[in-house]
């Protein structure tokens, strides 16, 4: 994979939210490691979640017949977002970037570590002294 760009609600580079695990695979080849999880929601989907080392990111697959794309995690250094590259960011510069293109709500969370989470976009990023270390979104729900 080389495109490493984060589309909210979207998906993360050539990679769309919706697509059936089969799919992803054809296109990355078999993963690191794969596991099978509980479920965030309440509608005790199947989830099953494929690790990607070489290119730091997880997809997460939920459903029961077809297992489709719903969110992803990277720690990917090369991630970018709205043409920045986010890991080169602190916290103060992200919030900035997000503002300049739309997004000005946001919640900050440090109950579970240092989080900001844009629930309009459904992109939860995770600092650790005021840099980015991790990035969690997923598709639109509903």
């Amino acid at each position: 994979m080389e495109n490493f760009t984060i589309e909210p609600l979207k998906g993360y580079g050539e990679l769309t939210f919706g697509m059936p695990i089969d799919d992803l695979v054809e296109v990355l080849g078999q993963p690191t490691n794969q596991e099978e999880i509980e479920s965030a929601y309440e509608d005790d989907s199947h989830v099953v979640v494929l690790d990607y080392e070489d290119n730091d990111f997880s997809a997460y697959f939920e459903g029961d017949a077809v297992m489709k794309l719903t969110n992803f995690y990277t720690f990917n250094e090369n991630s970018v977002l709205y043409g920045a590259k986010i890991f080169d960011l602190n916290k103060d510069e992200l919030i900035e970037l997000m503002k300049q293109n739309g997004f000005e709500t946001y919640i900050e969370d440090k109950e579970d570590g240092d989080c900001i989470s844009y629930e309009e976009l459904n992109i939860d990023f995770y600092f650790d002294d005021n840099q980015l270390v991790e990035v969690f979104w997923e598709c639109q729900r509903g």
